[in-house]
């Protein structure tokens, strides 16, 4: 598998909405076109995707960190392409799982935790900390494999800086593009160009439906999916 992902904690935010085939094509078709290389191939397959580059050379990768680390590396460029909307790449997949997780709210304030496992760890929807320093170290630990399959965060109080500033950023409100939008937000964050700040993404599904993320300093600290 492909171990370039660039994620920071290795894990695949974006799993749930890929686990259909038809989602994995979708993804593929909008990972070809963002890199827009020629000779430049995305297959998908029943565990992920394989990524033929011009040269022959292939990669197999089960995530879509891994993905898009795959096809950026054939790119050259730093940004993606631009992308048609009149042209979606696809929808993704609606999980038949309600999501279980626990929402919880990061706070800088005097007498926080000095260690962001000690604050996960706490009862509650609140993680007191006591620095911002502590605080990105949350947000980091949020995006790991250990704390992302029981929590996400729902807010931020406390913080100025600008990864902890509100968002409200809905993405297009038509399913089909989907596929196209996560894909490019992944490669804005493996770019390192949301490093210190943040971004959010929320649009439709299907039906019923929506995708839910939010990426602050780097770290995808919220990938969830809202019903009605």
């Amino acid at each position: 598998m492909c171990g370039a992902c660039g994620e920071r904690g290795a894990f695949d935010w974006a799993r749930a909405w890929t686990a259909g085939l038809a989602a994995r094509r979708a993804v593929a078709v909008a990972a070809v076109r963002a890199a827009d290389r020629r000779g430049l191939r995305v297959t998908a397959g029943p565990g992920g995707w394989l990524v033929h580059g011009p040269t022959g050379a292939a990669t197999a990768c089960d995530g879509l960190g891994a993905l898009v680390a795959a096809v950026r590396r054939w790119a050259g460029a730093e940004e993606p392409a631009p992308w048609d909307p009149a042209r979606p790449s696809g929808r993704l997949t609606v999980p038949g799982e309600e999501d279980r997780r626990a929402g919880v709210v990061l706070r800088v304030a005097p007498g926080g935790a000095r260690s962001p496992d000690t604050a996960l760890a706490g009862p509650g929807d609140e993680v007191l900390v006591d620095s911002e320093t502590t605080a990105r170290a949350a947000l980091a630990a949020l995006a790991s494999p250990r704390w992302s399959a029981r929590r996400y965060l729902a807010r931020v109080e406390g913080v100025a800086a600008a990864w902890a500033r509100p968002l409200d950023d809905p993405g297009p409100q038509r399913p089909e593009l989907a596929a196209d939008v996560l894909l490019r937000l992944e490669w804005t964050r493996q770019s390192g160009r949301l490093d210190g700040t943040a971004r959010a993404a929320r649009g439709p599904l299907g039906p019923g439906a929506e995708y839910d993320v939010e990426i602050r300093d780097g770290h995808v600290v919220r990938a969830r999916t809202v019903g009605d």
